[in-house]
């Protein structure tokens, strides 16, 4: 399989991050060493599962890699036509390509391991979409005071990971603008539930949907055969986006480094 890593995220003046590090593109932000967007390639490719990676808004003078072979795509819009773009590149580079890896640059505590256990927990792979989510006890064990945004089922309170597995034919099959607009408040659960339906979002205030309701209203919108992972790795929805998270992620990364040194 190949993987597209989205790193088109840019700190305003004004942002706290920017603030704080100096930094206009957010996954160039310098973490214990190396830049944040070098943490999530040397994950992929340690993991011994992906052939190419496309990095989408970062160009070839930025950082450099001692990986996989890695292709640049510029920035060209929203998260969706960013993801075009990269899809495009990728049928060009592996004519083979049948399965991609989609995650932000943002999640530099995912490791070669974290990267083999998603896949492995996607079980057979028939599926079109594969999407990580994270329950709220899961991440509070692992990182306390993470301040995540969990969204309430009648079965557990869960916030989303940053990470998918997909086939590289559903950009082609899919309602571009429904997506379009998914992706675009994918930080406020109840801006997409009302495409779910009014009854849909009344159902979830009261914490009567569960996750397996909400994954099958959503297939049978976006016509794709879309799954939820509930997966173990808190890793994988610890996205930095806050100088707090900053603070914690750099604590970890450092720590993991002088370790790796001892042994």
């Amino acid at each position: 399989m190949d993987a597209i890593v989205l790193a088109g995220g840019l700190n305003r003046p004004d942002d706290p991050l920017y603030v704080l590090t100096g930094v206009e593109k957010k996954a160039l932000i310098p973490i214990a060493g190396k830049p944040m967007i070098n943490w999530i390639v040397e994950a992929l490719s340690g993991s011994g599962l992906v052939e190419h990676i496309v990095i989408v808004g970062l160009k070839p003078d930025d950082t450099s890699f001692n990986h996989s072979p890695v292709h640049f795509v510029d920035r060209v819009g929203g998260i969706i036509d960013n993801v075009m773009a990269a899809v495009d590149r990728l049928k060009k580079v592996n004519l083979n390509t049948k399965k991609v890896l989609l995650c932000m640059s943002d999640i530099p505590l995912i490791t070669p391991e974290i990267i083999r256990g998603f896949v492995a927990d996607c079980g057979d792979q028939e599926a079109d979409i594969y999407y990580a989510i994270v329950e709220e006890k899961t991440m509070e064990a692992n990182f306390p005071n993470s301040k995540r945004t969990y969204i309430p089922f009648r079965n557990g309170r869960y916030t989303g990971g940053d990470i998918y597995l997909s086939d590289i034919s559903v950009p082609d099959r899919i309602d571009l603008d429904l997506f379009r607009m998914l992706t675009s408040s994918r930080k406020n659960y109840l801006r997409q539930a009302r495409t779910l339906g009014f009854g849909f979002i009344i159902k979830l205030l009261l914490r009567r949907a569960t996750i397996e309701e909400t994954a099958e209203r959503a297939r049978k919108l976006i016509h794709v055969d879309g799954r939820v992972v509930k997966t173990p790795y808190a890793e994988l929805g610890m996205d930095l986006d806050k100088p707090h998270q900053y603070e914690l992620i750099k604590a970890i990364l450092e720590k993991r480094q002088v370790q790796v040194i001892k042994a």
